[in-house]
């Protein structure tokens, strides 16, 4: 317990969380009966319902899951010590390492899963208050006419997004100088609704819902406005500003992501381990690399390890390469030795950028 707790006050990342030494010795005091409980159960609903209880705990005093996979890290380390200390026959060993990895690995597991349901439940509350706001006010409107000029009258809220007085001024103009996405899309559709040829369900689903903006990404929705015989005279073109809330949206894919990746890889440590010795030797081959089909297949076999692992961006590059030499080798001049050694370099500094990352989680060196 002394030494689970001084790794986590030596820890700037962790020590953070703890509200003082009171907060510790109560800490303590707890956990001197919570491990033995981790070990012991019984192992009925209620013993999973504890595990439920400190994800929501954690999930309420912002308490990051690395910092948590970090500290059950190290309780993992400091019970394989005690277990080598303990046991001298090597299948006894094994056996309590072995139960060790299971049990953390199911406090993990549900601890991380409470605490990421919950973020996501925050999450589906905010989009939910922010669909109302969208759904009643817009944060930026004007009007296009039929000579595709925008109207003298726009909503101040439209400098927030262009930053300039679009007031009468042409919107092929405008996008051209924003180079603003699916322009062309978006051009042709008004266009064609000014035309009055088409269908107008058909043209305003042709229209597009998200555009970006100067590296922002804005949700679009549209208004006609028809004269007295039903046919287009001027549309009205509603903007808001979602930049912040898809950046929260793909922070939170990654997170999961990223959580999923190392619950696996703890789950299957003897397997990535022996993933990683293969690659070591493999790599040797690959840096020396002149036979294609000798390359295609250790390319092939690295994409399926670390698919295993849910590692997704080594994955797509691996792929990524595959594609680029199919390609290459149609060209008699191709130097499949350079090819080669350049893709295990990127293939390896990605790999070392992971464990870099999560050297306090996994202890494994890059």
């Amino acid at each position: 317990m002394k030494e689970f707790y001084e790794y986590n006050l030596n820890n700037d990342r962790i020590k953070k969380y703890f509200k003082g030494h009171a907060e510790i010795d109560r800490l303590m005091k707890l956990n001197q009966k919570y491990f033995e409980y981790i070990f012991s159960g019984p192992f009925n609903i209620e013993y999973y319902r504890e595990k439920i209880k400190i994800g929501y705990l954690h999930y309420l005093r912002s308490i990051p899951n690395d910092s948590y996979l970090a500290s059950l890290g190290n309780l993992n380390s400091i019970l394989n010590k005690l277990w080598q200390n303990k046991f001298t026959d090597v299948i006894e060993l094994f056996e309590a390492q072995s139960i060790t990895s299971d049990l953390l690995f199911i406090e993990i597991y549900f601890t991380v899963n409470t605490y990421y349901t919950f973020i996501e439940k925050k999450l589906f509350d905010e989009k939910t208050k922010m669909k109302e706001i969208l759904d009643n006010i817009q944060d930026c409107y004007f009007v296009i006419n039929k000579d595709l000029m925008i109207s003298d009258v726009v909503s101040k809220s439209c400098l927030n997004i262009f930053n300039t007085d679009i007031s009468g001024r042409s919107i092929v103009e405008i996008f051209d100088e924003f180079q603003v996405s699916k322009k062309d899309i978006f051009i042709l559709s008004v266009k064609q609704y000014f035309e009055n040829i088409f269908n107008m369900e058909s043209i305003f689903n042709m229209l597009p819902s998200t555009i970006e903006v100067k590296n922002k990404t804005i949700k679009m929705s549209y208004t006609p406005i028809l004269d007295i015989n039903k046919k287009p005279q001027k549309i009205i073109i509603c903007m808001s500003d979602i930049t912040e809330h898809i950046k929260k949206q793909k922070f939170l894919e990654e997170y999961h992501t990223k959580n999923l990746t190392i619950l696996e890889i703890i789950k299957k440590r003897d397997e990535f381990d022996l993933m990683l010795k293969d690659i070591a030797l493999k790599n040797v081959t690959l840096l020396d690399c002149d036979d294609i089909t000798l390359g295609k297949n250790i390319l092939y076999e690295y994409r399926n390890y670390f698919s295993r692992f849910s590692l997704a961006n080594i994955t797509t590059l691996i792929h990524n390469l595959e594609l680029e030499l199919l390609e290459k080798e149609k060209n008699e001049k191709f130097n499949a030795k350079e090819f080669f050694s350049i893709s295990c370099c990127m293939i390896s500094d990605l790999l070392k950028k992971f464990l870099e990352e999560n050297y306090e989680i996994l202890g494994i060196p890059s």
